[in-house]
C-alpha cells in the first residue's frame, strides 16, 4: 500500500471525491445524514479550507486505489464555545475540523501523519495553538488525541459527552491556573 499525503487543490477536491469521502465518515462516524447546521463546510471546502491563506486541508491518498483514505482540516478558531479557563480566538488558534481515517486504514499512523503536517502548517502561519472537541462515543478518538500530545481542558460531561483539547505549539502558553504565560515555551 503506497500512501501519499497532498494539500488538495480545487481540481483534486473532484478528481478525489473528496465531499463523498466527508459524507460517508460523517454517516459511518455519527450516523448523520446532511446537517446544514453542521456540514456547511463539506459542501464548500474551497470557501472553508482551500481559498483562506490561513486555512488548509491534508488528505491521505491510497495510490494505488486512487482514492480518499483519510482527511484533516484545519481554520481559524469560529466558535462561540465556553471552554472553562480558556480564551481562544481567530488570531492565534487553529481549529481541527473533518479528522476521519477510513476503518480499513485505521491503526497504520495515518492519522498521527496528517496531524503532523497540520502542526507545521499552523506554526509556519503563526498560530499558538490548536483546538478541537470530539465525543465519548467517537470510536479512538480520545485515545488518538491524547496519543498526540492534546491535553483535555474541558470535558463537559454534558449528553453528547463532548470533551474539549488543545495543544499549545508556540508561545503565549496557558499556566496551570488556567491564565496566559506570556514566556516562551519549545514548540513540540
Amino acid at each position: 500500500m503506497d500512501i501519499e499525503i497532498i494539500q488538495p487543490n480545487k481540481d483534486d477536491i473532484i478528481k478525489y471525491d473528496v465531499k463523498n469521502f466527508l459524507f460517508k465518515m460523517v454517516k459511518y462516524c455519527y450516523d448523520l445524514d446532511y446537517v446544514a447546521e453542521y456540514h456547511y463546510d463539506i459542501v464548500d471546502l474551497e470557501k472553508y479550507y482551500i481559498d483562506p491563506e490561513n486555512s488548509n486541508i491534508y488528505l491521505a491518498i491510497d495510490t494505488n486505489k486512487q482514492q480518499v483514505i483519510a482527511s484533516c482540516a484545519i481554520r481559524n478558531y469560529d466558535r462561540d464555545y465556553k471552554v472553562k479557563n480558556r480564551t481562544y480566538s481567530k488570531d492565534d488558534t487553529a481549529s481541527i475540523h473533518r479528522m476521519f481515517v477510513h476503518p480499513d486504514y485505521r491503526h497504520q499512523k495515518i492519522g498521527s501523519k496528517l496531524i503532523k503536517c497540520l502542526e507545521e502548517f499552523c506554526i509556519e502561519k503563526q498560530y499558538n495553538q490548536l483546538y478541537l472537541h470530539t465525543y465519548e462515543s467517537s470510536y479512538g478518538a480520545l485515545s488518538f488525541w491524547l496519543y498526540n500530545n492534546f491535553k483535555i481542558t474541558y470535558h463537559t460531561h454534558d449528553e453528547d459527552g463532548t470533551i474539549h483539547m488543545e495543544k499549545i505549539l508556540n508561545h503565549n502558553t496557558y499556566n496551570e491556573d488556567g491564565n496566559i504565560n506570556l514566556k516562551e515555551t519549545v514548540s513540540t
